[in-house]
């Protein structure tokens, strides 16, 4: 049933981006205000106090929905609740239009798009903007798309949204250092399986000897986060050695392509597992 919700669910984001928008967390960041004005205590209270309901209801759902008129109502709400934790942005939209743009001389536009690939300022000098934009896509490939799958499949539609949720409350401005805190530790931590995997993915589809002598030569960092985050973007840097560059954007074609193709293989092992289930 996750595999087909996946699919559904990944099929269904591509083929309607216009309805992105629809991904809004903004009631979830005045939800969060609102419970830690309440809860004005330590940060692992906070935490547990602003995914609880939430997540409790999307969970009880699931329970109810569950073998219930042959999973077909569990089916379209997981699809619903997998394609919601998707993103927020369309990672193919985002690239596709920042290609766009590069290749129609657009700065502005490119700069727009590099943004929020990066999300940050992105530089204004071509050739540091590509390398900056290749890092990100290695590493948002996991935030916006392969660590939602993961979750998914683990514990379902709950865990798909306790990860938006929780990568979003790490990213949110105007909380408490505490709170800020725990909710990046407990994103990294979630992050930190699902990484790996898809690290693993893009030394198995790209250079693979490339891939290991990154990983093995990655600096060390006691900052969670920061390994998750040198994980993806060294191992799939070097996944990405020898790749021949046609033009100044190639690298751009190269990690985009790396990534759906380490998305895929996964995809592809999770449906042999879920074969054997059946003939099992």
């Amino acid at each position: 049933m996750a595999l087909i919700s996946i699919i559904l669910g990944l099929m269904f984001d591509r083929a309607f981006r216009h309805l992105h928008d629809l991904r809004d967390l903004s009631w979830f960041e005045y939800y969060t205000n609102a419970v830690t004005r309440l809860i004005n205590t330590n940060g692992v209270i906070q935490i547990i106090a602003v995914l609880f309901v939430p997540i409790l209801i999307i969970a009880a759902i699931q329970y109810l929905l569950s073998d219930f008129l042959l999973e077909f109502p569990y089916l379209l709400f997981g699809v619903l609740v997998f394609v919601y934790c998707l993103g927020p942005a369309c990672l193919s939209s985002d690239i596709e239009y920042y290609l766009d743009a590069r290749r129609l001389g657009d700065d502005d536009e490119a700069l727009h798009y590099a943004g929020a690939l990066t999300e940050r300022a992105a530089s204004t000098a071509p050739d540091q903007q590509t390398s900056d934009v290749t890092r990100s896509i290695l590493y948002v490939a996991n935030e916006r798309i392969f660590a939602v799958i993961f979750w998914f499949v683990i514990i379902g539609p709950a865990g798909a949204l306790l990860y938006r949720l929780t990568t979003n409350l790490s990213k949110q401005h105007g909380l408490s250092g505490s709170l800020s805190a725990v909710a990046t530790l407990l994103q990294a931590v979630l992050t930190w399986v699902p990484a790996r995997m898809l690290a693993l993915g893009y030394a198995l589809t790209g250079h693979f000897d490339g891939a290991l002598q990154a990983y093995r030569n990655r600096p060390y960092e006691s900052d969670l986060a920061l390994e998750n985050y040198d994980v993806l973007v060294n191992t799939g840097m070097g996944a990405l050695r020898d790749q021949e560059a046609t033009d100044e954007i190639s690298s751009i074609i190269s990690a985009r392509n790396l990534v759906m193709r380490s998305i895929l293989i996964w995809i592809a092992v999770l449906a042999l597992l879920t074969l054997g289930g059946w003939l099992g």
